[in-house]
C-alpha cells in the first residue's frame, strides 16, 4: 500500500513557533468516575458476587496507574458473558452519547474469549429496573490492548446509563476466563451532537510541550486511518513510526505500527531492500475537532510505552470539523 503524503509539517521539520487556535470543537466530557482504574476500582460496583480485580497492568506502560481485570467463573458450560464490573450514569434524554476504552484478553485465557463492554440504558436515575437498550462492543484480541468506540441515542424517558464490563467465553468452556480494561469513557457531546471522527482531522498534530515531533494523520475512509509519528528514540536517533488504523467511535486504533530498515539516499534507493519491523501499538483518542490523546504500547529497544496530549498544528484546505 503506497500513501503519498501532501501536507508539510512546517512546525516538526522546521522547528517554527505556531500558535494553536481552537476551533468550533467540543472537548467532551469523560462522565465516568476512575475511568482509567489509577489505583483501584473506585467508583465501579462489582455485580451479582461476580470477581473483578485491581490490575497494575496500564494499558499505556504508566507506572502510576493501572486497569480492571474481570473474571468469568462460570461452569455451566453454556455460552455465558456475566455482566461484572459496572459505574451508572446520570444522562439526559433524547441525547446522544459514545462510550469505549481500551480492552485486552490477557495471554493464556480459552479460546474465542472476548473483553465485552456494554452501555445498558434505564428509565430510572439510577440503573434500576430493566434495561430499555443495550449497546455492545467486544474484541477478543489476546495479549495486545485495542480501541473500541461505539455510540448511542437515549430515548425520551430515559435517565440514566449503566456501563458494564464482562469477560464472554464460548459455548462448552467451563475454565475461568478473563478479560482487562482501562481508560474508558462515556461522554456526551455539546448541542446533542456525538462528536465524530471525519476525513477534516487528516493533518499534522503534536504536543505544544515538546515542540519538535508529532504525527502527520491521514483519514483514508470511515473506517480506516494512517499515520506516522516523526519522533526519536531514547538515544536521540531520528525514528519515523508509521501504521494503518482502524477507526471506531473518537478514536483511532493503530494496532501494528512499525519503523523500516535498510533503506539508501536516493539514486542508492532500492525498495526492494526495506524492511518493516513491528514497533507495538499506537491509540489516538479525540476530545473534539482540535485537540485529543495518544498513548503507546511497545517493547521495541530504545523506545518505551507512555502518553502524550495532542493539539492540532494544521489543518486541511477545504475542510471543516463539526
Amino acid at each position: 500500500m503506497t500513501i503519498q503524503i501532501r501536507h508539510r509539517f512546517t512546525g516538526l521539520l522546521c522547528g517554527f513557533a505556531l500558535s494553536i487556535v481552537t476551533g468550533a470543537g467540543f472537548a467532551a466530557t469523560n462522565l465516568l468516575t476512575n475511568p482509567s482504574f489509577d489505583r483501584s476500582l473506585a467508583g465501579w460496583t462489582v455485580l451479582n458476587g461476580y470477581t473483578a480485580n485491581w490490575s497494575p497492568v496500564d494499558a499505556g506502560g504508566n507506572i502510576n496507574s493501572g486497569s480492571a481485570l474481570v473474571v468469568n467463573e462460570l461452569k455451566s458450560g453454556n455460552e455465558s458473558i456475566p455482566l461484572t464490573l459496572a459505574q451508572c450514569v446520570k444522562v439526559t434524554p433524547l441525547t446522544d452519547y459514545s462510550f469505549g476504552g481500551r480492552l485486552m484478553v490477557p495471554a493464556g485465557q480459552p479460546a474465542d474469549t472476548n473483553a465485552e463492554l456494554w452501555a445498558e440504558t434505564y428509565t430510572s436515575s439510577d440503573c434500576g429496573g430493566s434495561p430499555v437498550l443495550t449497546a455492545q462492543d467486544r474484541r477478543g484480541t489476546v495479549g495486545q490492548w485495542v480501541t473500541l468506540g461505539s455510540s448511542l441515542t437515549t430515548l425520551a424517558g430515559i435517565y440514566s446509563i449503566r456501563l458494564t464490563l464482562a469477560a464472554g467465553k464460548p459455548g462448552g468452556v467451563t475454565a475461568n476466563a478473563s478479560a482487562q480494561f482501562d481508560d474508558l469513557y462515556l461522554q456526551q457531546s455539546s448541542n446533542g451532537n456525538t462528536f465524530v471522527i471525519g476525513p477534516s482531522l487528516s493533518g499534522s498534530w503534536y504536543n505544544p510541550a515538546q515542540s519538535g515531533h508529532g504525527i502527520m494523520l491521514e483519514l483514508l475512509s470511515a473506517t480506516s486511518a494512517w499515520m506516522c509519528w516523526f519522533t526519536f528514540d531514547l538515544n536521540g536517533n531520528r525514528a519515523w513510526i508509521c501504521s494503518l488504523g482502524s477507526v471506531g467511535g473518537v478514536t483511532i486504533d493503530f494496532a501494528q505500527a512499525f519503523t523500516v530498515q535498510g533503506g539508501s539516499f536516493p539514486p542508492l534507493f532500492d525498495p526492494n531492500r526495506i524492511v518493516e519491523v513491528p514497533w507495538g501499538g499506537i491509540t489516538v483518542t479525540f476530545a473534539g475537532c482540535d485537540t485529543g490523546t495518544m498513548t503507546w504500547t511497545t517493547t521495541a529497544p530504545g523506545f518505551q510505552s507512555g502518553s502524550m496530549p495532542l493539539h492540532r498544528l494544521t489543518t486541511l484546505w477545504g475542510t471543516a470539523c463539526q
